[in-house]
């Protein structure tokens, strides 16, 4: 074969088939996709929404960044002062835990009747009771979010969760929660700034005779543009930092977690951060200014109640039925694998 010939086959092997025109395929967009988690979670090659396995959970994977926390001009001091807060990536739970999933913590942990007091509550319309030493969902509220009744009981499913996936899994940090729900760009909502938007195809409370069989998920023109959904209106979520209401004044800028000890006197003894409930906009009589406007719930929700999403709230462990919390639920976080397989805080 003449010398040139040759070196013209070379060079055509080396550059190899042209690249099809046009947008990339389906396929190739979800390679990327898994090549892009692989480089946050390396040696996954897994879907976000299947790392705990079938039946524990969907999970979507929030990349890490900075944003503006808290609000200079809301209505409480707790809210005060903004501040820039910067994260490390997580995975978030796409909704709140099921009454379902619940149950098999109960059963799994073997939680005691005395342990889960919401069970024993009058006026909720419970979503899990005990039947036969077995904790059940009620026909209906399998995929209802779950009472967690308190921060104490959502932790240990956290633990559970952890010991039985090998997998460190946790409550959501305040700035997670916050992070989550406004992203990097700071949305006025979880689905974006259009405060016009805010109706009964975004989100509904869980407050109702019939709240356990109001499904997670059932509002998905609500959810984040990630696709987290549930997050203000549906039901008050825990977060894993303990309450201190002048704590933003001091928090640190990397991966807040909260004040390192819980208050152990007054009303905040032992209070753990909620978010993302509802709130009255009246208090002794006087209209209370809040983010979201009472208008937009006409024929939808009495005007006595709001979403909540900026506003902090509270949570402590309850001592008998009668203290109960029975629209308290949450959310859990499954932490990011380092290169060296083991899960820590970032």
């Amino acid at each position: 074969m003449p010398y040139d010939l040759m070196v013209l086959l070379a060079i055509v092997l080396c550059r190899g088939t042209p690249a099809a025109s046009g947008p990339p395929s389906k396929d190739a967009r979800n390679a990327d996709r898994r090549r892009a988690d692989a480089e946050v979670v390396p040696g996954s090659q897994r879907p976000a929404e299947e790392i705990l396995g079938p039946g524990l959970g969907e999970f979507i994977l929030i990349r890490g960044g900075e944003f503006t926390m808290g609000r200079n001009n809301g209505e409480k001091d707790d809210e005060r002062p903004e501040h820039r807060v910067e994260l490390s990536s997580f995975y978030v739970g796409r909704t709140p835990v099921t009454c379902e999933q619940f149950a098999r913590f109960l059963n799994g942990a073997h939680v005691k009747p005395n342990e889960y007091l919401c069970s024993r509550v009058q006026w909720a319309n419970a979503g899990i009771t005990l039947a036969d030493s077995r904790w059940i969902c009620a026909r209906g509220a399998e995929s209802g979010a779950a009472c967690g009744e308190s921060w104490i009981l959502a932790q240990r499913y956290c633990d559970w969760l952890s010991k039985k996936t090998q997998r460190k899994c946790r409550l959501p940090t305040e700035a997670e929660w916050e992070y989550v729900c406004r992203g990097k760009e700071g949305r006025k909502l979880p689905w974006g700034n259009t405060e016009g938007d805010l109706d009964s195809k975004t989100w509904r409370w869980r407050h109702s005779t019939k709240s356990s069989k109001v499904s997670v998920g059932s509002f998905p023109k609500g959810a984040t543009p990630e696709g987290v959904c549930d997050l203000i209106g549906y039901m008050d979520e825990i977060c894993c930092d303990w309450y201190d209401p002048g704590f933003y004044a001091s928090s640190p800028r990397r991966n807040p977690q909260g004040p390192s000890k819980p208050v152990k006197v007054g009303q905040y003894r032992d209070a753990k951060v909620v978010r993302g409930g509802l709130e009255r906009p009246y208090t002794g009589g006087t209209l209370v200014v809040r983010f979201f406007r009472d208008s937009q719930f006409f024929g939808v929700l009495p005007t006595t109640y709001l979403p909540r999403g900026w506003s902090r709230g509270i949570t402590v462990p309850p001592q008998e039925p009668r203290f109960v919390n029975g629209r308290l639920g949450f959310r859990v976080v499954v932490e990011v694998k380092p290169e060296n397989g083991r899960t820590t805080r970032n």
